[in-house]
């Protein structure tokens, strides 16, 4: 199964200081992206990225279960101070399925 993952960081509204700054970096940043990379590398996450000018995490991953999604997502390190949102995704061709039976109840009304 696919499922589009987005991350977005809790502002917190306060400017932080130069030592919370390099804290977050240090702790949060770069770790979030190593365990991402490490996730891309091995064939987890298939496609994504960082949102350009944010705190923010989009990509898509493939498991066999939002249990297996979650355990992923938690795996991140700044999910601790992130919204996250979780969506599950289904293929065009599956949707096209779909959509002809629809077509066909429609059709068998008229």
């Amino acid at each position: 199964m696919l499922f589009l993952v987005e991350l977005d960081r809790v502002n917190p509204g306060s400017t932080p200081t130069p030592e919370g700054g390099q804290t977050f970096i240090e702790q949060l940043i770069f770790p979030t992206l190593d365990r991402a990379e490490q996730l891309v590398a091995e064939g987890t996450i298939l496609s994504g990225g960082v949102a350009v000018g944010q705190i923010a995490l989009r990509f898509i991953v493939e498991a066999d279960s939002s249990e297996q999604v979650d355990r992923l997502v938690t795996s991140l390190p700044v999910w601790t101070v992130a919204e996250t949102k979780v969506t599950p995704l289904i293929s065009f061709g599956e949707r096209r399925e779909h959509v002809k039976i629809l077509l066909d109840r429609f059709s068998a009304k008229m």
